[in-house]
């Protein structure tokens, strides 16, 4: 792939590809656009969904190749500029299986009549990907794209399972250590909720995560209630915010650590009010925006998703849930449930894309706040209107 941002490729860097770069892994070359049918548009959903399988790559449309070997910049008529994006993104959307999660178009002019377009393709944690046209599935090796056999078709599926497995059970056994209070700091007594973003990066051999980047900017990492981080420390397992001015041992609120795979944690305690009320809206608006938060504090330091969002409250058996806020009458006059065990794990919500506002966070975390309403004794959560907008105001 071009060691570039998508967005900053320039006409010097597909020069240079010219005589030195040839068709491999993560590079291929293309004279012309797929045809609006046939065997072209079939050629290229192999392609795309080939880097999606593998490790992702750049299709450079308008090269000239000879052998594989990037020859000549041709260039893309500027008639066609108009609707090349849309056309792109419906045969991707209709024609791959499951839908690829993450690519970029980037136009790079070439002449005053022409253009070159470069589709960037990422891994996909969500593989293998299908064309529907012709039933298949591709990878890619130093020779291009192939079909995948039965034997990779297996160790695709199990792969993308064994993350979503691990993912799980990695949640499950911290929240159940900081029930027992094995948490690194002491928390304060009255229930908790503990939320993970989990990238499916954290769980590649190899992968790196920039913690002392992170370690330099803590403040992207705040503990719920708080702007910014108030302390901070580097731990053995990564980096370590807490939200009292008093340091640890002194119990905390909340505490977030960053482990050194690019996993959040971030636990708030004392969530009961008065000890006993807990207030469903309220948690919901800390799981949405905090949730945002951290994906797009990842997002910065070069984390890309999918992540998964997990959220659980702990230590709240005999507490009781409201279905709404005590506004203009007593906890006591309001509908509740009594909370019957101590811990309760909701249904974990897969980000593909970096959230760019509360409405976009909860529009993709309708299952897990469907399901923290359901606990409280409703039918889904009461803040989503008819087009599905998330409607309180955080």
């Amino acid at each position: 792939m071009i060691p570039k941002p998508t967005n900053r490729i320039e006409y010097a860097d597909l020069a240079a590809l010219i005589g030195n770069v040839r068709e491999g892994k993560t590079i291929e070359y293309k004279q012309e656009l797929p045809a609006r049918s046939g065997d072209e548009k079939i050629k290229f959903l192999k392609v795309v969904s080939s880097f999606a399988n593998t490790s992702g790559g750049d299709l450079i449309v308008g090269m000239m190749a000879d052998n594989g070997l990037a020859k000549e910049l041709r260039g893309l008529p500027l008639s066609d500029s108009d609707d090349y994006k849309l056309r792109l993104e419906q045969l991707l959307a209709t024609c791959i299986e499951p839908r690829l999660p993450r690519y970029e178009f980037h136009v790079v002019p070439c002449s005053a009549e022409s253009y070159m377009l470069v589709l960037r393709v990422h891994r996909s944690w969500l593989s293998p990907h299908r064309v529907t046209n012709d039933n298949k599935f591709y990878g890619r090796n130093s020779g291009g794209c192939y079909a995948l056999d039965v034997r990779e078709l297996r160790t695709a599926f199990l792969l993308s399972e064994t993350i979503a497995e691990r993912i799980r059970a990695f949640s499950i056994e911290r929240t159940a250590k900081i029930a027992a209070g094995d948490a690194p700091v002491t928390l304060l007594a009255g229930g908790s909720l503990v939320l993970h973003i989990v990238p499916f990066s954290a769980f590649d051999v190899g992968s790196s995560f920039p913690l002392d980047e992170v370690a330099a900017d803590p403040n992207k990492f705040p503990t719920f209630g708080d702007r910014i981080a108030p302390r901070s420390q580097i731990t053995f397992d990564g980096l370590l915010t807490t939200s009292n001015l008093d340091a640890p041992p002194k119990p905390q609120r909340a505490y977030v650590q960053i482990f050194r795979t690019g996993i959040v944690e971030s636990v708030y305690s004392s969530l009961a009010n008065r000890g006993v009320w807990l207030i469903a809206p309220n948690i919901e608006a800390m799981i949405i925006r905090h949730a945002w938060l951290y994906t797009a504090s990842l997002g910065s330091f070069g984390v890309e998703p999918p992540m998964a969002i997990l959220a659980s409250l702990v230590n709240v058996k005999g507490k009781r849930l409201l279905q709404d806020f005590a506004v203009r009458a007593l906890p006591e006059d309001l509908p509740s449930v009594v909370l019957s065990h101590d811990q309760y794990h909701f249904t974990e919500a897969i980000f593909e894309t970096v959230p760019t506002d509360d409405n976009t966070a909860a529009r993709q975390l309708r299952a897990t706040l469907n399901h923290l309403a359901n606990t409280s004794g409703l039918a889904g959560s009461q803040y989503f209107d008819a087009s599905g907008n998330y409607t309180l105001k955080i």
